[in-house]
């Protein structure tokens, strides 16, 4: 379809419109139960999760990962930035019957002091700049208790570069269109990211541009020594077994206070 030229209205994460195209269509099965209970096993290997842990999920969306804990009989806490993804984790948790604590916020404010055992970002963990993740490495430093661990995702861009640019349409509904655009600048180091909602019925058409960096291993080490965390590993994605960077899309880092 032709891009229309007209003026579009911005949005972004916490916004309702972006936020009900993820509840209705974007989410795909990255909060499935088969898909969040796959994992768990890793997660508390590599953790070394004991049920006397406090434990922070941020970035917790609409509560899949922080509900399986629960089930579990993990004390958990849920963190997003978005209200609209927290009064959905906050309906579906009640419907469970479990008890999480929901708190609306954004990780890169992140203010707490040795609160947590444990602070997990499953998918939710993103930066901008080197000295970002740097500063928000040590925001999660002084929120874990001593001996404490945080557990992220990350990209390894050697490869992930290789994939790029990447172009999706969706049409969600009669004369709804979404267009998704990936790019990666080897430059910056950084994936750009745009998201476009139009709609041909009301003539109102949103936008979202955002851009995240992946960082190379061995800087993303560097990042990590900055910030306090002596006491590292790289695992494959979600399963235990070293992180083999020539290979491996993704990886999943376990560190330690």
């Amino acid at each position: 379809m032709n891009d229309p030229s007209r003026e579009f209205l911005r949005t972004d994460f916490g916004h309702e419109v972006y936020d009900k195209w993820y509840l209705e269509q974007g989410s795909y099965n990255f909060e499935a139960p088969e898909f969040v209970e796959r994992h768990f096993p890793f997660y508390e290997k590599a953790l070394q999760l004991s049920k006397s842990d406090s434990i922070l999920e941020a970035g917790c969306g609409i509560g899949s990962y922080s509900r399986a804990f629960a089930r579990r009989g993990y004390h958990i806490v849920g963190m997003d930035l978005s209200p609209n993804f927290l009064s959905e984790a906050e309906k579906i948790t009640q419907r469970e019957n479990l008890e999480i604590e929901f708190i609306l916020g954004d990780y890169n404010e992140m203010n707490f002091e040795e609160r947590f055992n444990v602070i997990f970002f499953e998918g939710s963990f993103f930066y901008q700049s080197k000295e970002g993740l740097v500063s928000l490495l040590k925001r999660i430093h002084e929120a874990l208790t001593p001996n404490g661990r945080v557990y992220f995702v990350h990209k390894n861009p050697s490869i992930w570069q290789k994939g790029y640019p990447i172009t999706n349409w969706s049409q969600i509904k009669k004369n709804v269109f979404v267009l998704q655009k990936a790019a990666y600048d080897e430059n910056d180091g950084v994936e750009k990211c745009i998201w476009l909602k139009i709609d041909l019925e009301t003539q109102k058409h949103y936008k979202c541009d955002f851009f995240v960096m992946h960082l190379p291993p061995d800087e993303l080490k560097d990042c990590l020594m900055a910030a306090g965390f002596m006491n590292f590993h790289f695992h494959k994605k979600r399963r235990l077994g070293n992180f083999d960077p020539k290979n491996d899309n993704d990886f999943s880092v376990v560190a330690k206070k």
